[in-house]
Protein backbone atom coordinates (compact mmCIF):
# COMPACT_ATOMS: atom_id res chain seq x y z
CA UNK A 1 0.00 0.00 0.00
CA UNK A 2 1.64 3.60 -0.58
CA UNK A 3 1.31 6.78 1.39
CA UNK A 4 -1.05 8.06 -0.86
CA UNK A 5 -3.36 5.24 0.01
CA UNK A 6 -2.46 5.22 3.71
CA UNK A 7 -3.46 8.83 3.95
CA UNK A 8 -6.37 8.43 1.88
CA UNK A 9 -7.67 5.55 4.27
CA UNK A 10 -6.63 7.31 7.36
CA UNK A 11 -8.43 10.58 6.21
CA UNK A 12 -11.85 8.60 5.97
CA UNK A 13 -11.27 6.86 9.57
CA UNK A 14 -11.28 10.31 10.85
CA UNK A 15 -14.31 11.28 8.97
CA UNK A 16 -16.22 7.98 9.52
CA UNK A 17 -15.53 9.02 13.26
CA UNK A 18 -16.44 12.42 13.73
CA UNK A 19 -19.43 11.58 11.54
CA UNK A 20 -20.26 9.32 14.24
CA UNK A 21 -20.81 11.24 17.15
CA UNK A 22 -23.58 13.27 17.06
CA UNK A 23 -23.18 17.00 18.04
CA UNK A 24 -24.82 18.76 21.08
CA UNK A 25 -27.16 21.18 20.28
CA UNK A 26 -26.05 24.81 21.39
CA UNK A 27 -28.30 26.12 24.47
CA UNK A 28 -28.86 30.12 24.57
CA UNK A 29 -27.99 30.54 28.40
CA UNK A 30 -29.26 34.50 27.86
CA UNK A 31 -32.42 35.60 29.72
CA UNK A 32 -35.51 35.33 27.91
CA UNK A 33 -37.24 38.86 28.17
CA UNK A 34 -41.01 38.97 28.06
CA UNK A 35 -42.20 41.82 26.23
CA UNK A 36 -45.28 43.23 28.19
CA UNK A 37 -47.02 45.80 26.11
CA UNK A 38 -47.86 48.87 27.33
CA UNK A 39 -51.22 49.74 29.44
CA UNK A 40 -54.71 49.77 26.79
CA UNK A 41 -57.15 52.55 26.89
CA UNK A 42 -60.71 51.45 27.75
CA UNK A 43 -63.56 53.22 26.43
CA UNK A 44 -67.17 51.90 26.57
CA UNK A 45 -68.80 52.09 22.65
CA UNK A 46 -71.13 55.05 21.95
CA UNK A 47 -74.44 54.10 22.79
CA UNK A 48 -78.27 55.40 21.95
CA UNK A 49 -81.22 54.50 23.37
CA UNK A 50 -84.90 55.51 22.71
CA UNK A 51 -88.08 54.70 24.17
CA UNK A 52 -91.45 55.68 25.19
CA UNK A 53 -93.82 55.48 28.27
CA UNK A 54 -97.07 56.64 29.66
CA UNK A 55 -97.75 58.54 32.76
CA UNK A 56 -101.41 58.88 33.09
CA UNK A 57 -102.70 60.22 29.95
CA UNK A 58 -99.25 61.56 28.77
CA UNK A 59 -96.34 60.43 26.80
CA UNK A 60 -92.73 60.42 27.59
CA UNK A 61 -90.22 59.89 24.81
CA UNK A 62 -86.75 59.48 26.29
CA UNK A 63 -83.16 59.27 24.59
CA UNK A 64 -80.17 58.47 26.77
CA UNK A 65 -77.28 58.76 25.09
CA UNK A 66 -73.59 57.46 26.27
CA UNK A 67 -70.37 58.65 24.82
CA UNK A 68 -66.68 58.47 26.04
CA UNK A 69 -65.35 61.85 26.50
CA UNK A 70 -61.20 62.32 26.63
CA UNK A 71 -62.02 65.57 28.41
CA UNK A 72 -63.75 64.02 31.12
CA UNK A 73 -60.47 62.31 31.96
CA UNK A 74 -59.67 58.37 32.57
CA UNK A 75 -59.05 56.04 35.40
CA UNK A 76 -55.82 53.41 35.86
CA UNK A 77 -57.14 49.89 37.68
CA UNK A 78 -54.67 48.05 39.35
CA UNK A 79 -53.05 46.21 36.06
CA UNK A 80 -52.06 49.59 34.54
CA UNK A 81 -54.74 49.93 32.11
CA UNK A 82 -56.98 52.84 31.53
CA UNK A 83 -60.77 53.58 31.25
CA UNK A 84 -62.29 56.89 30.15
CA UNK A 85 -64.62 58.18 31.62
CA UNK A 86 -68.03 58.64 29.82
CA UNK A 87 -71.04 61.25 29.71
CA UNK A 88 -74.77 60.99 29.14
CA UNK A 89 -77.41 62.66 27.91
CA UNK A 90 -80.76 62.55 28.90
CA UNK A 91 -83.41 63.79 26.77
CA UNK A 92 -87.27 63.67 27.59
CA UNK A 93 -90.06 65.06 24.94
CA UNK A 94 -93.57 65.28 27.20
CA UNK A 95 -96.18 65.11 24.43
CA UNK A 96 -93.85 65.76 21.78
CA UNK A 97 -92.83 68.66 23.22
CA UNK A 98 -89.48 69.28 25.16
CA UNK A 99 -89.59 68.28 28.85
CA UNK A 100 -86.64 67.89 30.19
CA UNK A 101 -82.44 67.80 29.07
CA UNK A 102 -79.37 66.89 30.66
CA UNK A 103 -75.70 65.91 30.46
CA UNK A 104 -74.36 63.96 33.10
CA UNK A 105 -70.72 62.97 34.43
CA UNK A 106 -69.06 61.22 37.39
CA UNK A 107 -69.08 64.89 38.33
CA UNK A 108 -72.40 65.26 38.34
CA UNK A 109 -72.56 63.32 41.32
CA UNK A 110 -69.45 64.52 42.80
CA UNK A 111 -71.33 65.58 46.39
CA UNK A 112 -72.54 62.05 46.42
CA UNK A 113 -69.41 59.75 46.22
CA UNK A 114 -66.90 58.52 47.88
CA UNK A 115 -63.25 60.25 46.96
CA UNK A 116 -62.57 56.47 45.92
CA UNK A 117 -65.17 56.15 43.72
CA UNK A 118 -64.35 59.55 42.14
CA UNK A 119 -60.94 58.59 41.80
CA UNK A 120 -61.45 55.16 40.57
CA UNK A 121 -64.64 54.99 39.28
CA UNK A 122 -66.63 55.88 35.87
CA UNK A 123 -70.02 57.13 35.27
CA UNK A 124 -71.08 53.30 33.09
CA UNK A 125 -74.47 52.64 33.41
CA UNK A 126 -77.92 54.79 32.90
CA UNK A 127 -81.33 53.30 32.03
CA UNK A 128 -84.75 54.07 32.41
CA UNK A 129 -86.26 52.33 36.03
CA UNK A 130 -89.94 53.15 36.64
CA UNK A 131 -92.62 55.37 37.09
CA UNK A 132 -93.19 56.13 40.67
CA UNK A 133 -96.23 58.39 41.56
CA UNK A 134 -96.53 60.29 38.52
CA UNK A 135 -92.76 60.98 38.26
CA UNK A 136 -89.95 59.31 35.71
CA UNK A 137 -87.24 57.19 37.61
CA UNK A 138 -83.56 57.05 35.85
CA UNK A 139 -80.73 54.72 37.54
CA UNK A 140 -77.56 55.78 37.17
CA UNK A 141 -74.44 54.31 38.49
CA UNK A 142 -70.85 55.15 38.86
CA UNK A 143 -68.51 51.47 38.59
CA UNK A 144 -65.11 50.60 38.99
CA UNK A 145 -64.16 49.67 35.33
CA UNK A 146 -64.55 45.68 34.89
CA UNK A 147 -65.91 44.76 38.23
CA UNK A 148 -68.69 44.71 40.64
CA UNK A 149 -67.43 47.36 42.64
CA UNK A 150 -70.31 50.39 42.00
CA UNK A 151 -72.60 53.02 43.23
CA UNK A 152 -75.54 53.38 42.48
CA UNK A 153 -77.71 56.23 42.03
CA UNK A 154 -81.37 57.27 41.05
CA UNK A 155 -82.99 60.30 39.05
CA UNK A 156 -86.48 61.29 40.09
CA UNK A 157 -88.33 63.42 37.33
CA UNK A 158 -91.23 65.47 38.58
CA UNK A 159 -94.20 66.40 36.05
CA UNK A 160 -92.99 70.04 36.61
CA UNK A 161 -89.39 68.85 35.32
CA UNK A 162 -87.77 69.46 38.30
CA UNK A 163 -85.28 66.27 39.35
CA UNK A 164 -83.38 64.96 42.48
CA UNK A 165 -80.79 62.26 42.75
CA UNK A 166 -80.45 59.94 45.54
CA UNK A 167 -77.92 56.77 46.51
CA UNK A 168 -79.99 53.85 45.37
CA UNK A 169 -79.71 51.54 48.44
CA UNK A 170 -82.29 49.02 46.49
CA UNK A 171 -80.24 48.21 43.43
CA UNK A 172 -82.64 45.93 40.75
CA UNK A 173 -81.96 42.80 40.58
CA UNK A 174 -82.83 40.74 37.83
CA UNK A 175 -84.27 37.58 38.90
CA UNK A 176 -83.87 35.38 35.79
CA UNK A 177 -79.82 36.42 36.09
CA UNK A 178 -79.02 36.55 39.26
CA UNK A 179 -77.17 39.52 39.01
CA UNK A 180 -77.59 43.16 39.82
CA UNK A 181 -78.89 45.87 36.82
CA UNK A 182 -76.19 47.77 36.42
CA UNK A 183 -77.73 49.59 32.77
CA UNK A 184 -76.46 50.32 30.12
Amino acid sequence: MSVKHVLTALAAAVVMVSCGKKQEPQVQTEPVKEEKAGPTTNRLPEYHFTDTVRVGQRTYAYTLHREASDSLGSVRDEFGDYYVNNFYTLNIKRDGSQFYSKRFTKQTLAGRLSSDFMKNGILDGFRFNRVDNGKLVFSLCVSYPDSDLSAPFLLTIGPDGSSTIVEDEFMDVDPDSGEGDEGV
